[in-house]
């Protein structure tokens, strides 16, 4: 792994600013000098290679040490959404954990540039690459518009996994016709933004944006260039954050509203006209807005409240939740009759949290409150570090296994990682995702083959290993 100078030399400032001249904590200063070095190498990579470890680490640094850094400052604004214990407490657990995920993932390196992969589309390959992104995006889009007309809750995950491939088959147009990416990339998103206002879930877009960011940005794009249209995104989420409650309030509220002209008019209130009302308010005011917008972006309350309730109030569960779903994600229902489903991560929570939840809210403990609440504080940190390494080595497995060594097998990788990638998610619902889309991938590459449609020929172009 070649080392980013710039972002060790930016971090190594961060970290003397924050303990020196803002007297923050130890572990605070390490943490958010880390967090400021991952936001670099992030965006250095940005255009040259797939930075899917760099993204996971990415979200778990913003969402775990620097939402929770600036839900401190904020103090308590909410008598939910607050951090529950001191603020060394929760770091010196946060940061050491984060730390080990980052080597557990790094720990085995494969490379994934983009120039790798647009060597694959040639006009020897053209032919073929054509018919496998016009038959994805077919699969993707019946399966899409089957949930419209009928719901299946055994299949559900799968076609889920289904209306993914649409993607992938996006993902194969952006190489295909080059000069044309943008036009894809701005046409899906603007269908996803749509869909997405209609459920007033908007997880799905922001996913899709960032996978699909980390393939049409070209690779001579500097730094400033990326780092101002990753400004736009996250600009983009606090709005979204900013409106999402009252959003939901409104189309959930039974009444027969049209869902994007009430989305518009939240923003237009909110960001857009700046009425008398809007300019009276005051400072106070103001920092209470920014404050709701980090809580509801920040996992590290959720954490927080962990680390109160267990084991003070709740034992350390010793593994349970963590076998429980190795044994939902692996074993049938015949041989497994009462193993737990996915909604098992919401009892979970509230057991683990001791907190009670509206008939509709749904929230994910994160992995790092799950390791804790099974296994302390060292074992979590252990869990956090076998945890980066077993999600490297999934992916080592899917490029040099399931991928037969194609660079091609990359544009798929949304489809393992979709929900993997989240802070929030708890770790049934991420075994789960990553066993069921391989099972999913090796399925959809049989039945593929036995049309006459091969994905990958050959083991042509292998992923290179750094060492």
């Amino acid at each position: 792994m070649r080392l980013n100078v710039i972002g060790i030399l930016a971090a190594i400032i961060c970290f003397i600013f924050c303990l020196i001249i803002q007297g923050y904590y130890l572990s605070t200063s390490i943490g958010l000098a880390f967090s400021l070095f991952i936001i670099i190498d992030f965006i250095t990579k940005l255009g040259k290679v797939f930075p899917l470890k760099e993204f996971i680490l990415l979200i778990a640094s913003l969402q775990w040490i620097v939402g929770a850094k600036i839900s401190y400052s904020f103090g308590k604004t909410h008598h939910k959404y607050y951090m529950y214990v001191d603020e060394d407490v929760y770091m010196n657990y946060v940061v050491p954990g984060v730390i080990a995920l980052c080597v557990g993932l790094f720990l085995i390196n494969t490379s994934m540039p983009i120039k790798k992969i647009k060597d694959l589309f040639n006009e020897e390959n053209k032919k073929r690459n054509i018919k496998i992104a016009y038959t994805l995006i077919f699969i993707g889009l019946i399966s899409s518009l089957s949930t419209k007309f009928f719901r299946i809750p055994s299949l559900a995950f799968i076609i889920f996994l289904a209306t993914l491939l649409l993607y992938v088959g996006v993902s194969y147009l952006f190489f295909l016709f080059p000069k044309r990416k943008w036009l894809f990339f701005m046409s899906t998103l603007g269908v996803t933004l749509i869909l997405s206002i209609e459920s007033g879930m908007f997880h799905n877009l922001l996913l899709v944006a960032s996978f699909f960011g980390f393939l049409v940005i070209p690779s001579r794009t500097n730094f400033f260039t990326k780092l101002t249209l990753i400004s736009i995104g996250v600009f983009f989420m606090y709005m979204l954050q900013v409106i999402k409650k009252d959003f939901r309030e409104e189309i959930f509220s039974g009444k027969n509203v049209n869902s994007i002209e009430v989305f518009y008019t939240l923003i237009e209130r909110e960001f857009i006209v700046k009425n008398d009302d809007i300019e009276s308010h005051n400072n106070l005011e103001e920092e209470q807005k920014n404050a709701d917008a980090n809580n509801r972006l920040n996992q590290g309350w959720i954490i927080s409240r962990v680390l109160e309730n267990v084991p003070s109030k709740k034992p350390f569960l010793g593994g349970s939740t963590i076998w429980e779903a190795i044994e939902a994600s692996l074993l049938p229902r015949f041989l497994a009759p009462n193993k737990k489903g996915t909604e098992q991560g919401l009892i979970n929570f509230k057991e683990i949290t001791g907190l009670l939840l509206s008939k509709n809210a749904s929230m994910g403990l994160s992995l790092i409150a799950e390791f804790y609440a099974n296994y302390g504080i060292v074992g979590g940190w252990v869990a956090m570090f076998i945890y980066g390494l077993f999600i490297a080595l999934i992916i080592k497995y899917i490029i040099n296994k399931l991928g037969k060594g194609s660079y091609l097998i990359v544009l798929w990788l949304i489809v393992f990682f979709f929900q993997v990638v989240k802070a929030e998610t708890d770790f049934i619902k991420i075994f789960n995702h990553i066993i069921k889309s391989i099972l999913f991938f090796m399925i959809v590459n049989w039945g593929l083959a036995f049309i006459g449609i091969k994905l990958f020929t050959r083991p042509i172009n292998k992923i290179e290993e750094k060492k």
